[in-house]
């Protein structure tokens, strides 16, 4: 019964990615061009809605219950959240905390993620469609890609939270003993639970994000799960979830945070205390105590929001793929919708970076205009 929920996880969420992306976002691509900031408001409620349909897979497929503590992300105002890496599969567990707090955070969410990620079909193109961070984990190539996001997250009118794994990459077995051997070199102690933070990147953004006035708040996000941690793919292919998500939230405002290399200190503090956290977690009592605000919702999701997201996906992509096995018009369609994202990715390194490119000529275009 397991692996069948796995499977029946895996394949509805390809189909309805897949799906989504070429009947629902690719019919607004022209919008990108006409109107970017449209394109923006568009392309975030059709990706935020999506994002519900896994978290009521999750949460009624699969049983999982979610224990959210801590401060209230606030959705009208530009931030950074920073959380602890423990599996690759992270930020999929992160949804169903965000909705509990505040669906429209859906929305306004921005991942940091591996570049191969945008390469996926599907999910892959619709987080390009989102306008995701896609990094390469090389600071120098990094920069400029971080530089022209944030600028377009600014310029659209939009307040985001960007979430940054400090750490750089999941705690697989590899990473962890490259933590060990960075904390060996530099005399610090080696750590169980989290890896060391890479304080660089964290500093740019940060420094950038306030140069351009386009952040209020840091909020440092606790992850921890109680029964399996799901660190790799096969398991979730195999049904093996964890009973249980505990996601703690605490809120920084900037004049906390230290100026210069002070920020990054306060980093590696911050993580100092979260490998404690860690620790009485995951060795005594499976419990992380609330934070900031000391909020608690309820583990029970209420609202209709996952039975109308539920009820849309399934339907409709029972009608897009009977339109596509029916009709050689929607096969063409079909056809060219794949053709522009797999182009996307070939000359432009992903169709983020299109709506990037019209974005920059559209406030260029505005910009000589007013000049004239």
């Amino acid at each position: 019964m397991k692996v069948f929920k796995g499977v029946a996880f895996i394949v509805l969420v390809f189909l309805s990615s897949l799906l989504g992306t070429v009947f629902l976002l690719f019919p607004f691509v022209s919008v990108a061009w006409l109107s970017p900031k449209l394109w923006r408001k568009i392309a975030d409620r059709l990706v935020g809605f999506w994002l519900t349909f896994p978290c009521s897979l999750i949460e009624w497929v699969f049983g999982v219950k979610f224990r959210v503590t801590g401060d209230l992300i606030d959705r009208n105002e530009p931030a950074i959240l920073i959380m602890n890496h423990r599996t690759r599969l992270d930020w999929l567990f992160s949804w169903n905390a965000l909705y509990k707090m505040d669906p429209w955070l859906l929305t306004s969410e921005k991942i940091s993620l591996k570049a191969p990620l945008k390469m996926i079909p599907g999910a892959g193109w619709a987080m390009s469609s989102g306008s995701y961070i896609f990094l390469d984990r090389n600071f120098e190539k990094d920069k400029p890609v971080l530089e022209r996001i944030v600028r377009y997250y600014e310029g659209s009118g939009n307040k985001y939270q960007i979430l940054l794994f400090a750490e750089g990459t999941d705690k697989g077995e590899r990473a962890t003993q490259l933590s060990h051997a960075f904390a060996d070199k530099n005399g610090l102690p080696r750590y169980e639970y989290v890896l060391h933070p890479r304080t660089t990147g964290f500093r740019f953004l940060l420094d950038m994000m306030k140069k351009d006035k386009y952040i209020k708040n840091v909020y440092d996000l606790t992850i921890a799960y109680s029964g399996t941690i799901v660190d790799t793919e096969k398991k979730l292919l195999a049904g093996n979830l964890p009973d249980k998500v505990h996601l703690d939230v605490k809120k920084y405002k900037l004049e906390e945070i230290p100026e210069g290399d002070g920020c990054e200190k306060w980093l590696t503090d911050l993580w100092a205390t979260k490998e404690k956290r860690l620790k009485k977690f995951y060795e005594e009592e499976e419990r992380l105590e609330a934070s900031g605000d000391r909020f608690e919702w309820p583990e029970t999701t209420s609202g209709i929001g996952y039975s109308v997201a539920f009820a849309f996906w399934v339907l409709a992509s029972v009608l897009w793929i009977s339109a596509i096995y029916s009709l050689l018009w929607v096969k063409i369609y079909v056809a060219i919708a794949i053709t522009f994202y797999i182009a996307s990715l070939k000359f432009y390194n992903g169709a983020e970076f299109i709506f990037l490119k019209w974005f920059e000529e559209k406030c260029n275009n505005d910009d000589i205009s007013k000049n004239k």
